[in-house]
């Protein structure tokens, strides 16, 4: 059994202990136990500490059968001593993040009645996962309530109590434990069953910052950052916020009527050219021969709604068949629209020629086609097809 030094003063960072195995793995890297150590493994949604064991790199820790696994890019020697230097600010990170998340855990779940179902410490965030569908217009206040924590510098208590202590204290947690429970109390915010590493101080935190709230399986995942994380998280937001504001040239807490204006603009612009380009479709088919069955057109910059316009103008003045292109990245852009009802079978023959892909029903078939524009025309004239001009 690996002596858990972190429970002792999740502060420290250095110690001397011990090797007790070192075996290598299957993917090259080192698997070192110790008889003691300052590494906290992975655990309770916690990752595992990094740092240095004996001038050995440990990239990750995880406890199995009571014993902590470091592993390391490099062997020990079984039997000697060597030093061990945990990664403070691996550390310090995880113990901001996990404190900030139970103080947010703690006032979510009294005040919705709730539990909180899983967590997740990840690289860039945390996530909550809550059995409880929370009102996106509380999140906001829900943010400052857990700040307010941070303010007023609460102190984050670990304790162990009795069996009958434990039988008669509110607390949370996602299992029914048994043997000794470790306790993590963070004033009137929340009481919490953990074997995490936390601060003392809730001011340690610094902020607590809830970036996102969707529904998930039923219930409310919040995402959120702490510490520096957040920091960082707000500095990034606010010099994109002051460049988008010197665009616009507009005060960064006026953006958002900037946008809705220039939102309003593009929506009018958007009509504008609709109407203009319909006109041009009108103009363009009116233009087509009279007693042309089968039409083929090609034009630049069409999207699939207005190659489905255009094709259906085209097919429906004769009643015969449409074939509209648009170049594409890699070729064309197609849709072959037929009153005749055979746009399918065009589209098969089509396959056979050239590197065509797509498909739909009789009256009309949509793809991407690749291959010479001149052997593409000379296709369709051989069909009959006309160009239009």
């Amino acid at each position: 059994m690996t002596e858990k030094l972190y429970y002792h003063n999740a502060y420290e960072t250095k110690f001397t202990g011990c090797v007790i195995s070192c075996k290598e793995a299957k993917d090259g890297c080192f698997h070192i136990t110790m008889d003691k150590t300052l590494f906290y493994p992975e655990g309770g949604g916690q990752p595992g500490d990094k740092g240095v064991l004996g001038g050995v790199h440990i990239f990750d820790t995880h406890e199995k059968d009571n014993e902590i696994i470091h592993y390391g890019d490099g062997p020990l020697e079984v039997g000697t001593e060597v030093n061990g230097e945990v990664d403070w600010q691996w550390r310090f990170d995880l113990m901001q993040n996990h404190s900030g998340e139970h103080i947010l855990s703690g006032i979510i779940c009294k005040k919705y009645d709730c539990d909180n179902v899983g967590f997740h410490m990840g690289k860039d965030s945390i996530t909550i996962d809550l059995n409880a569908q929370i009102p996106k217009e509380d999140i906001f206040w829900l943010e400052e309530k857990a700040n307010e924590a941070i303010w007023g510098n609460t102190s984050l208590d670990i304790t162990y109590p009795s069996k009958g202590e434990l039988e008669q204290l509110e607390y949370r947690s996602k299992k029914e434990l048994t043997g000794e429970v470790r306790i993590v109390q963070a004033g009137e915010y929340d009481c919490c069953a953990c074997c995490g590493t936390h601060v003392k101080l809730a001011g340690e935190i610094g902020m607590i910052k809830i970036i996102g709230a969707q529904n998930y399986k039923g219930g409310t995942r919040i995402e959120l950052l702490c510490g520096k994380r957040a920091l960082v998280y707000l500095q990034r937001v606010n010099q994109a916020a002051s460049e988008v504001g010197r665009r616009l040239s507009v005060p960064e807490d006026r953006i958002d009527e900037a946008v809705s204006k220039i939102q309003g603009e593009r929506d009018n612009l958007i009509q504008e050219v609709k109407k203009w380009k319909w006109e041009s479709f009108l103009n363009k088919i009116e233009k087509l021969p009279n007693h042309v069955e089968n039409v083929l057109i090609l034009e630049d910059g069409l999207s699939g709604k207005d190659m489905t316009q255009l094709a259906d103008l085209a097919a429906e003045k004769n009643e015969g068949r449409a074939m509209v292109l648009t170049p594409s990245d890699r070729g064309f852009a197609f849709v072959l629209v037929s009153r005749k009802k055979d746009a399918p079978a065009i589209a098969e023959e089509l396959k056979k020629t050239f590197d065509c892909k797509g498909g739909g029903k009789a009256e009309a078939v949509q793809g991407k086609l690749e291959g010479n524009q001149g052997m593409i025309i000379q296709f369709f004239e051989e069909k009959g097809f006309v160009l239009a001009k």
